[in-house]
């Protein structure tokens, strides 16, 4: 049993869950315009929701000193030892601090609390902190940890500003989820904390029932028209709990056409037409990183409650399936939740919530290594044309996804035909460097004000889980993609030994792809199975 000890949310609406649940209640949102984001002049202004000062501690950045102060509220008012080798910190974000070393940053905030194991940073894209949630529900259920501190944040800048101004996704006014009048997002900041322990606790009231994750096996940066990814996430949430015993789906609801639509879609393919659904991007606007964890943990605290939040923006419905969404507060009596998100990468992920206490148990399948295959420093342009040849969409890719790509192909011409099981081979890549090549590509288009031009198609490679997307694009695969930020290799091969088993995958591609420049590269692909199961 995964129970939440203690929890915190700071964001531009208001300081701990008491606060931003009130906020919600009288209806305030803090997206407003802005021409600036942290002292950085906008080359175009937005509607966005924003820190207005970020405390910064001396020897942090502004994103490290965020993710301290929220943690630090959650880890007093639980009765963890965070400095023990059996506690676990991990960092769920898009792009956390753009010039800071994601890994660097998730050590200096262990690091702070006295907690020497080694940090896992889960960038999955919009998902990453639902993926979070999944790993960390997946380590403490199989022992390998007592507790977990789990925190989702980013930080904006005109990076990552002028990358989705470049997609023309932004609304230029507040953003209006599943509503017929919906034409855009809008961007926010946030961080948020949970404290999880897989020991009997009488200080937390919610259960972590379990986790799924779905590619959509479509496009790397636009939902699939049916939905298959989010779909495959709600049925594997149904064999936990049914779903008319769900208080709330709290679904992603990004106010974009497309990712509202798809959504819809998928909920009614799933049978979930009644359930309750609350969507609250009009009071935050998407806080990337932070957006599963914040959105999970206001919801879970309102259903305790015995309400339902309302879905700010919306007043008519503008999807082809009619979700249960409503723009005034609700009543429930139910207390199951599920959290539902997708993102870039085609990456779709769910988490389940409960008072009730379902058993879970620890599979103790085996990993078999079938094949592996090492790539350094070679030509991956002409291991392209001289061994595939066949896929001219390589050409659009990013180093980082043309290495992963290429590993992952040769790979599997290595095994048996058919060895890659649509619906049962995960993809799980991590690096240390993540997307860094591509973040300097792509920093280069809005250096200079003079010659400005933001491209999305080299935007969307800014996301190091893209090469996950484009692997499982490629193949088809509908299994899970994961991508982390870790130390080495080796952290890699930990994590998956413990992960996997607890999927209901039956393989999967496992990467080590390292790009620390344009010039170097190591890639180490191996497909494994489970054994025993």
């Amino acid at each position: 049993m995964i129970q939440l000890v203690s929890d915190h949310i700071i964001t531009p609406l208001g300081i701990g869950v008491d606060a931003n649940i009130q906020a919600i209640l009288e209806g305030k949102s803090m997206l407003k315009w802005h021409d600036k984001v942290h002292g950085q002049t906008l080359v175009e202004p937005l509607i966005a929701s924003f820190f207005d000062k970020i405390e910064i501690r001396k020897n942090y950045s502004p994103f490290e000193s965020l993710c301290i102060e929220c943690a630090e509220v959650a880890i007093r008012k639980s009765n963890i030892k965070v400095d023990s080798d059996k506690c676990i910190f991990i960092l769920s974000t898009t792009k956390g601090n753009i010039w800071n070393s994601l890994w660097e940053s998730a050590s200096k905030v262990a690091r702070y609390f006295d907690n020497q194991v080694s940090p896992i940073v889960v960038s999955t894209a919009c998902t990453s902190g639902v993926s979070a949630q999944v790993v960390a529900y997946r380590l403490l259920n199989a022992y390998q940890y007592d507790s977990a501190i789990v925190i989702g944040c980013d930080v904006q800048s005109e990076f990552v500003v002028s990358g989705f101004q470049s997609f023309k996704a932004l609304s230029k006014k507040t953003c209006k989820p599943y509503d017929a009048n919906r034409d855009g997002l809008n961007i926010g900041e946030a961080v948020a904390t949970m404290v999880l322990t897989n020991k009997n606790t009488t200080s937390g009231t919610w259960n972590l029932l379990g986790g799924s994750v779905h590619n959509d096996a479509n496009h790397i940066s636009g939902p699939s028209r049916t939905g298959e990814g989010s779909l495959r996430c709600l049925q594997d949430m149904q064999t936990i709990v049914n779903s008319k015993d769900w208080a709330c789906l709290s679904v992603h609801g990004t106010g974009t056409l497309y990712n509202d639509e798809m959504e819809s879609i998928a909920i009614h393919r799933a049978g979930c037409d009644d359930v309750p659904v609350s969507a609250l991007k009009g009071y935050y606007g998407h806080a990337m990183g932070a957006a599963g964890l914040l959105e999970t943990i206001l919801t879970l605290h309102s259903v305790e409650q015995g309400i339902l939040l309302p879905t700010k923006g919306y007043e008519t419905q503008g999807t082809s399936y009619a979700v249960n969404i409503s723009h005034e507060k609700r009543t429930t009596d139910k207390n199951s939740v599920v959290k539902l998100l997708s993102g870039f990468g085609g990456v779709n992920a769910a988490v389940l919530w409960s008072k009730k206490n379902v058993n879970t148990s620890m599979n103790n399948s085996k990993i078999s290594i079938e094949s592996e295959l090492t790539l350094e420093n070679d030509d991956v342009v002409s291991l392209y044309r001289t061994k595939i040849g066949n896929y001219p969409k390589f050409f659009k890719m990013d180093k980082l996804s043309k290495v992963g790509f290429v590993a992952s192909e040769l790979l599997k011409k290595q095994l048996p035909e058919n060895s890659f099981d649509s619906e049962k081979t995960a993809v799980i890549f991590a690096s240390k460097s993540g997307s860094l090549v591509n973040d300097i590509a792509y920093q280069a288009t809005i250096e200079n004000k003079e010659n400005y031009f933001p491209s999305p198609a080299i935007f969307v490679y800014t996301l190091p889980n893209i090469v996950t997307g484009e692997v499982a694009i490629y193949h088809k695969l509908f299994g899970e993609s994961l991508c982390c930020i870790l130390p080495d290799e080796e952290a890699l091969d930990n994590l998956v030994e413990v992960i996997l088993p607890q999927s209901n995958m039956t393989s999967a591609i496992v990467g080590w792809v390292e790009c620390p420049d344009k010039d170097n590269f190591v890639a180490r692909v191996k497909f494994v199975k489970l054994i025993n199961r």
